[in-house]
């Protein structure tokens, strides 16, 4: 359990793991509005804030290690992007936005959290301002992740709350139905672009050497993904058969099924992309590569 101050009035929170998946590290900015970046779901979070006041929790996403313990907070303010406050709300939704019924998730796969709606009351947008007191933060729209997904800018500082555009080594996750890769690679550029001094990520915690050079790694995970398929697909192969290829997710754990879920939603999100792009074909079920992967060109 660490609730720690990093510098000016910005604090990092973390129940455990260093922040690993299922864990997450979430912020505190203890400002004339009080604001916490993201609950995780770990309902032990709680008691960071017996003695602390909480005005604000912004949501980055409606992953459930980003808003998992909204509903510890009745009483506070909560602001999300429209476009995943209804899987914030309904569980309905929330297991529409994975595609657990599509891809026929195996089950109880996510039995072991306790979901809970979260009440929302008010939206963000790109572009908007929120002014904490002497910090203002911009949202960035940054979809792919998740269609709302956002980061939250201090351009005074250079400081950018990177929600999951997190620098993992693992790279870019784009494993829900919602998902989206051309979303995804546009947005990990608009952050490249903007060029932050520091990363508050949430599952790598502070960044501040090297930004550029490591957002553009992080980027390339997705291209070097995007030629091991075309690879595997220089001969057809079904979905279900490219799974156990193991791309995405290069070592599986236990319980295998999850894994293959995982991997499987990811490849179809990735596949999308393909297909659009006329990088492959798909016919009776079966995706085959209309390139050589080792001419394909990263980015084309």
């Amino acid at each position: 359990m660490i609730f720690q101050h990093l510098f000016d009035n910005i604090h990092i929170i973390t129940t455990g793991n260093n922040g690993q998946f299922p864990y997450t590290y979430c912020f505190y900015i203890d400002d004339h509005i009080k604001t916490i970046i993201d609950t995780p779901l770990d309902a032990r979070f709680v008691d960071f804030f017996a003695d602390r006041p909480v005005d604000l929790i912004l949501n980055t996403h409606f992953h459930p290690d980003h808003s998992g313990c909204n509903y510890l907070f009745p009483q506070t303010t909560i602001r999300a992007h429209p476009q995943d406050i209804p899987a914030l709300q309904s569980h309905e939704i929330f297991a529409d936005f994975y595609g657990f019924k599509k891809f026929n998730a195996p089950p109880g796969i996510m039995s072991w959290f306790n979901w809970q709606p979260s009440h929302v009351s008010g939206t963000i947008a790109d572009g908007d301002i929120i002014d904490l007191g002497t910090i203002q933060l911009e949202v960035l729209h940054t979809p792919g992740h998740t269609p709302g997904h956002c980061c939250f800018y201090w351009r005074e500082k250079e400081v950018l709350f990177s929600g999951d555009i997190d620098l993992t080594a693992f790279g870019p996750w784009y494993g829900n139905d919602a998902s989206d890769v051309d979303q995804t690679i546009a947005s990990i550029e608009k952050v490249i672009e903007i060029n932050p001094k520091v990363i508050l990520s949430s599952h790598k915690g502070m960044i501040d050497t090297n930004v550029k050079k490591r957002l553009i790694k992080y980027l390339d995970r997705i291209y070097t993904s995007e030629k091991k398929i075309l690879q595997a697909l220089s001969n057809p192969l079904t979905l279900d058969e490219l799974t156990r290829h193991k791309i995405i997710y290069t070592r599986w754990g236990k319980p295998e099924s999850t894994f293959f879920f995982f991997e499987k939603v990811s490849l179809d999100v990735h596949l999308r992309r393909l297909l659009k792009l006329g990088l492959v074909k798909e016919s009776s079920d079966k995706y085959q590569s209309l390139v050589i992967a080792n001419d394909y060109r990263q980015g084309l």
